[in-house]
């Protein structure tokens, strides 16, 4: 103990800094640190100005204990040389340990530095595992020399925090860690990367949303193509419409759709799932019920009702597409759409398949009328390879070989007996 006042008091001679006066440039530090620590660090900075003061004092000593040489013996005075040896151990016992002080982690973080910012899950679950990481490898103050290339100063002094006693830089001015500041640790924010940002959520969303954009291309470029030819062909297109009873929606049905699909690309960029998942259902009902109208439009035109039947596996597609959305976060909102629409969803499919067997039906009608009409024209080249026969139109026995036709030396069934 006498010897750390002596100590103390030799460091502020040759011009050691107060350890005290260092931490108070560190707004709310000193309220993290205990006395023992404080001193810790002091005998840091003190071994820095003492140590090689001994170590001088030592080898002046010792070389004035040698009382003879000879070759590589030195003869030294027993005396003299345990006086010097005293002199090498008032050296300030520290180690590179010593320059590093945990700190209780639980005080520097702010109020909302581990509080998700979204609903996504993911985010949630990651915050957890960074609350682990950080009672296991502990937030450390560290106690440096600034490095200078021309000379390293022994009076200036800097403080810094790391994530583990030799772990990643916590970049912060004061000693109260928020959730940015967190979350720029390298580690940290890469795994917040990975986990969240391109978490399992997110994926199946983003896959979800590419999904949904193809759904509204193919059945917008199916309208386009519709009112295409109704442009070209106005007289052709009147006369089906008004034959079948069909009328071509306008394209503002669209409208809606366009507008929900910019509002779950915006959810899913700030990070909003559950309005991303909820936009994505009401766009996908939307294209449904377009789809629909098309489908319906093309079954009253002539020769539409196979054109019908593909939009309407598209709208099977898509209802397909809404059960897996709304399903996607597995709890809450998704959970409870999903529920309270399976009635709904049940009664479309139903409603789907019977409008899909009518169309097969009426497809199955044309393509009989076409082949009664002639037996060759849908056939492919395996099934005419096949054919051994077709039925020909009625004649008599001796076919159309009369008297006066083709050769003419046919005499007709008349003259035979």
């Amino acid at each position: 103990m006498a010897n750390e006042k002596i100590n103390l008091r030799k460091a502020r001679e040759l011009g050691a800094p107060d350890v005290t006066e260092l931490i108070a440039t560190v707004p709310y530090l000193r309220r993290l640190l205990s006395k023992r620590q404080v001193a810790q660090l002091q005998r840091v900075i003190d071994a820095e100005f003492l140590n090689p003061v001994y170590v001088k004092e030592f080898k002046k000593a010792i070389e004035a204990s040698v009382i003879g040489r000879g070759g590589n013996l030195v003869a030294y005075d027993p005396k003299k040389k345990r006086r010097a040896y005293r002199i090498l151990d008032k050296r300030i016992k520290v180690s590179e340990r010593d320059a590093f002080v945990r700190l209780d982690h639980k005080k520097m973080l702010t109020a909302d530095a581990l509080t998700p910012r979204t609903n996504n899950p993911d985010e949630a679950d990651y915050l957890l595992r960074v609350r682990n990481i950080l009672n296991t490898k502990g937030v450390w103050l560290r106690l440096r020399r600034p490095f200078d290339t021309r000379r390293r100063d022994p009076t200036v002094w800097e403080f810094w925090f790391s994530l583990g006693i030799k772990g990643d830089l916590i970049e912060t001015k004061d000693a109260m860690i928020d959730r940015d500041e967190l979350l720029d640790v390298t580690m940290l924010g890469a795994g917040y990367y990975r986990s969240v940002l391109t978490g399992p959520v997110q994926t199946k969303l983003k896959r979800a949303a590419d999904r949904i954009n193809v759904f509204y291309e193919n059945t917008w470029d199916k309208h386009q193509e519709l009112a295409r030819n109704r442009r070209e062909q106005p007289i052709a297109a009147f006369a089906a419409d008004f034959i079948g009873g069909g009328n071509l929606p306008n394209q503002s049905i669209w409208n809606f759709p366009r507008k929900y699909q910019e509002k779950y690309r915006d959810a899913l960029i700030s990070g909003d799932v559950i309005k991303a998942q909820t936009c994505m259902l009401v766009t996908l009902c939307l294209i449904e019920q377009n789809a629909r109208l098309l489908a319906d439009y093309l079954s009253r035109t002539i020769d539409g009702a196979e054109q019908a039947l593909a939009v309407f596996q598209v709208v099977e597609k898509i209802v397909e597409a809404f059960e897996i959305v709304a399903c996607i976060t597995g709890v809450g909102l998704g959970y409870n759409f999903a529920k309270t629409a399976g009635k709904k969803l049940a009664k479309r499919r139903a409603t789907q398949s019977a409008r899909k067997e009518s169309l097969i039906d009426r497809l199955a009608t044309i393509e009989t009328k076409k082949r009664q009409r002639d037996p060759t024209a849908l056939m492919t080249d395996a099934e005419l390879a096949e054919v051994r026969a077709l039925l020909q139109p009625n004649s008599n026995t001796l076919g159309t070989m009369k008297a006066g036709h083709s050769s003419g030396h046919g005499r007709g069934f008349h003259s035979y007996p």
